[in-house]
């Protein structure tokens, strides 16, 4: 017998014993790998996307903050204003009943 061929039935026979141990096929090992970074891009691009929108939401929560307060403001300014023109109206109506007499 020739020392390669018999190398070589040694070798397959080890590759063989070998794909017993680990299962099915090579092929289906590589679609599996495959399937784990297609999961692992997808998993990825998910936190991207939920890092996108929780800065998102601080983004509205900060304009929502700054309309509140702008909303404080103007109520308080405008009940001031309505307290004011309360106060003269009295003054505005007597004016108004004098030039009404003349």
């Amino acid at each position: 017998m020739d020392p390669t061929a018999d190398e070589l039935a040694q070798l397959r026979a080890e590759v063989e014993r070998l794909r017993e141990l680990v299962g099915p096929s090579e092929e289906s090992y590589e679609k599996l790998r495959l399937d784990v970074l297609g999961a692992r891009d997808a998993a990825r691009a998910a936190e991207i996307q939920a890092g996108a929108l929780r800065a998102r939401v601080l983004e509205l929560e900060v304009l929502i903050s700054g309309y509140e307060r702008d909303f404080e403001w103007f109520r308080h300014n405008f009940i001031r204003r309505l307290h004011e023109l309360k106060r003269h109206l009295p003054t505005v109506r007597s004016v108004a009943r004098r030039l009404a007499r003349r």
